[in-house]
């Protein structure tokens, strides 16, 4: 069940000043970087192409996942381990986005960005697959960077209001709780009990 907005921030209101300063920083950034610091230009407009069919999104939300991955690359963020025979997240995501390109251009002859939403799931199945075809899956896995990039990605998205809205996440447990589980009842104690606190 969606929150909508207003619900939202008055949920926020009982929450301490460090949480709120966060969570409003990134409604009102969307995690967008004005300048990559790890991924080139050209990456970043991959990354989004790839994002935008793996996590769809509704129009008034506009998380930037490829400014959240800029800066979530190699911070222990969700799975910190890293398998003996694969190199460091950047060089992974780096060589993964590089054979995304092999791929594409092997199945349909063009960029990945430049494909019908239609021929891009395809390349993406076949990755998530293990069965996608160009140089950089034969040193690296193609299902491995796969599920490592949309875990990552997923990691942004579920840290942002603006999702938890749309799954109905109320937010923060303190200081109320989660007494009453219901999103009806959660917005009936705020209604009947403004700044009511369990300590």
């Amino acid at each position: 069940m969606l929150i909508d907005r207003k619900d939202f921030h008055g949920y926020m209101e009982n929450w301490d000043d460090q949480t709120r300063k966060i969570l409003i920083e990134r409604m009102e950034t969307r995690f967008h970087r004005e300048k990559p610091e790890v991924f080139s230009n050209e990456e970043m407009v991959l990354l989004d192409a790839v994002l935008s069919m793996l996590i769809p999104q509704r129009a008034d939300e506009r998380i930037d996942l490829a400014g959240f991955l800029d800066w979530a690359v190699n911070k222990p963020l969700g799975r910190g381990d890293r398998r003996a025979d694969m190199p460091a997240e950047d060089v992974l995501f780096h060589r993964g986005l590089e054979g995304i390109q092999e791929t594409s251009r092997e199945m349909f002859g063009r960029r990945f960005e430049e494909l019908e939403p239609e021929k891009q799931k395809t390349v993406l199945e076949m990755i998530q697959r293990g069965l996608a075809k160009g140089e950089t899956w034969d040193s690296i896995p193609s299902h491995f960077f796969f599920t490592r990039l949309l875990s990552k990605a997923l990691i942004g998205y579920c840290a942002h209001p603006f999702a938890w809205m749309r799954m109905g996440f109320p937010g923060p447990s303190y200081p109320e709780g989660y007494v009453w589980i219901t999103q009806h009842e959660i917005r009936a104690r705020r209604n009947h009990f403004p700044g009511w606190k369990t300590f």
